[in-house]
């Protein structure tokens, strides 16, 4: 038997962000969460993992939102939320609107805005659970979604606790920008090649992304971060995270010789690892609050 429950929530789009979402034993399905407002549209499909002792309210859990990169949904960062819920953590894996998966709408209405909105409302949500701790939040990213993790902390630094990013698209912005030189010379769609895949995107994306200054937010989140990235990524260059690694107060690089853009194989197990003993150094994993 597991030793925890694939759950499903769903929020109509509206409700009140402190509303608690109702939460079924549903195995497998992806649940729903509300967004930010009700202006933003929509809802953001979510996998819920949750540890046993947690489920059955005996105490609460760490919660650790894992954010999935360009062109994907929440199953692909799956394997290591479950890992991270046999190690004791409450887990949500969204799919962003217009992320990839089938359910999400097209990628071109999709921008690193709305991956943020979606991110907000999740944390937002989860919080209210009953069989989670909020003193113990950390986020997940991974690829885009680690930009996206790296800014929703940055921007609520009082609700999260830590940070762990792999190969993390930190310099999106500015790859943008030297690509188009002006945002007047972005087409209506453009595609960008993420692990040999071609992902349409549309001006919103570059709009949304063209003024942001990566460097100045990174530098005001104080919690400890972990950064994994191999050396052979084609992807991301492993500049981008050294230099994250030097602006960010706290933070820990961890290189994988060998290891391109998504991990794989012995790389994959050897960078779940690091990222467990990384989340228990910092104090999210660990004994669970025992629920009143």
């Amino acid at each position: 038997m597991d030793d925890y429950l694939v759950r499903e929530t769903s929020v109509p789009v509206g409700e009140d962000d402190g509303a608690a979402a109702a939460v079924s034993g549903s195995p497998a399905t992806p649940g729903q969460v509300p967004l930010e407002s009700p202006g933003s549209g929509g809802l953001v499909h979510v996998l819920v993992h949750v540890p046993r002792r947690a489920a059955a309210q005996r105490e609460r859990a760490p919660l650790v939102v894992c954010c999935h990169g360009l062109g994907e949904s929440g199953l692909r960062v799956a394997p290591l939320a479950q890992r991270l819920t046999l190690a004791g953590a409450t887990t949500v894996c969204p799919s962003f609107r217009g992320g990839g998966a089938p359910t999400a709408g097209p990628t071109t209405a999709m921008s690193v805005g709305t991956q943020l909105d979606d991110v907000r409302a999740v944390v937002r949500t989860a919080r209210t659970w009953p069989f989670v701790d909020t003193s113990r939040v950390a986020l997940f990213g991974r690829s885009l979604g680690g930009l996206v993790a790296a800014l929703a902390a940055t921007r609520h630094p009082h609700e999260i606790m830590a940070l762990v990013l792999w190969y993390p698209a930190l310099g999106s912005p500015e790859s943008l920008r030297q690509r188009f030189g002006a945002l007047s010379a972005v087409p209506r769609t453009f595609t960008h090649r993420v692990e040999g895949r071609d992902i349409l995107l549309s001006r919103r994306y570059a709009a949304d992304a063209w003024n942001l200054n990566v460097d100045a937010e990174l530098a005001r989140f104080r919690g400890p971060v972990l950064i994994v990235h191999g050396n052979q990524d084609r992807d991301v260059p492993l500049a981008v995270s050294q230099r994250a690694a030097a602006i960010l107060p706290d933070a820990r690089l961890v290189t994988v010789p060998g290891a391109a853009h998504g991990f794989a194989d012995e790389h994959l197990v050897a960078a779940t690892r690091q990222s467990i003993d990384f989340l228990e150094w910092a104090s999210v994993l660990g004994a669970g609050e025992v629920s009143q």
